[in-house]
């Protein structure tokens, strides 16, 4: 494999700061890492929508460049240019960055983001370990929307996974195995679990019948998680207030259904409560015949993944 230092590009300033920032905290303890790719699985924007809201606190710092050139493919996810009159003015680049920012009491970690590579996430992983270890990192933290057959009058459940699940107890097992399409950032999480890095990911549960809508009850809800995992103080104020409104939006397009889909939500409610009384069970699968088999679910989520592109075409 070739050097994964060629693949990302120091920014000084950044890591000057960044320098600053570690130099600042307490003896022994590391910055956090959140990461989230744009382009694969995110239902209800979950992911997308808490990566927005971490980055307008503040003014984020870049650390380090991703070599966009060598990882997206244009003709997929073609970038935007302005023509004006008779000449180009501007080009919106793919980016990929790692920046540092702040939470609400000034507490330093790292965000990154961007388009999910389209080509070597062997060597995309291996570049993120590589400044997981050059800046000490002691946790790395994913997240993401999955579709999911529950409803949105229940709260949203999340699906922890990594090497650090104790940082986020009392949330269900829902099923023991699937086998879904792979993701550029669910290999990160694998490689920095090979290497012994500790790493923790969310996949908040998103109502399949709302899932390429923006649901921020789904980001609300991993914020909590990660705030609790972390330590990390990251109120979600504005979020939050857009809950009770896209609540709204679903009842009153609902109300003006035929009944189908109020009904069938009701017998997601009657499943979801019904699983809530087992959640002290090894498996929830094993307690409730009903809910998608694991097969099922990597079905959804290969359909929902055919949706979201056929959309982006």
């Amino acid at each position: 494999m070739r050097d994964p230092k060629e693949l990302y590009e120091l920014e000084p300033q950044g890591v000057t700061a960044l320098a600053a920032a570690r130099a600042a905290a307490e003896a022994g303890t590391g910055l956090v890492l959140l990461y989230h790719f744009e382009g694969f699985m995110d239902a209800g924007e979950a992911g997308g929508q808490v990566v927005a809201h971490l980055l307008e606190q503040g003014t984020p710092q870049v650390v380090a460049r991703f070599d966009h050139d060598r990882l997206v493919d244009y003709r997929a996810r073609r970038p935007a240019m302005t023509f004006d009159r008779e000449s180009w003015t501007d080009y919106d680049p793919p980016e990929i960055l790692l920046q540092l920012a702040r939470d609400a009491v000034g507490a330093p970690f790292l965000v990154l983001t961007g388009p999910e590579p389209d080509t070597e996430w062997e060597l995309f992983a291996a570049a993120i370990a590589d400044l997981v270890e050059r800046f000490e990192i002691r946790l790395a933290l994913s997240f993401h929307g999955i579709p999911m057959g529950v409803p949105h009058t229940r709260p949203v459940g999340l699906t922890p996974h990594g090497n650090r699940i104790d940082l986020a107890p009392g949330h269900p097992k829902w099923f023991d195995q699937a086998q879904v399409p792979g993701s550029a950032q669910a290999l990160v999480e694998f490689r920095l679990l090979e290497a012994g890095h500790d790493v923790l990911g969310f996949a908040a549960h998103v109502p399949h019948y709302i899932a390429r809508s923006s649901y921020p009850a789904a980001a609300v809800a991993i914020l909590e998680a990660a705030q609790s995992a972390t330590g990390l103080v990251l109120p979600g104020s504005e979020l939050r207030a857009r809950v009770n409104e896209v609540y709204a939006e679903i009842e009153d397009q609902l109300s003006q259904g035929d009944g189908e889909l109020r009904a069938a939500i009701q017998g997601m409610e009657g499943q979801y409560d019904a699983v809530s009384g087992v959640v002290d069970r090894e498996s929830l699968l094993a307690e409730a015949n009903d809910l998608p088999s694991a097969d099922e679910l990597g079905r959804r989520f290969e359909e929902f993944l055919a949706e979201h592109e056929r959309g982006a075409e």
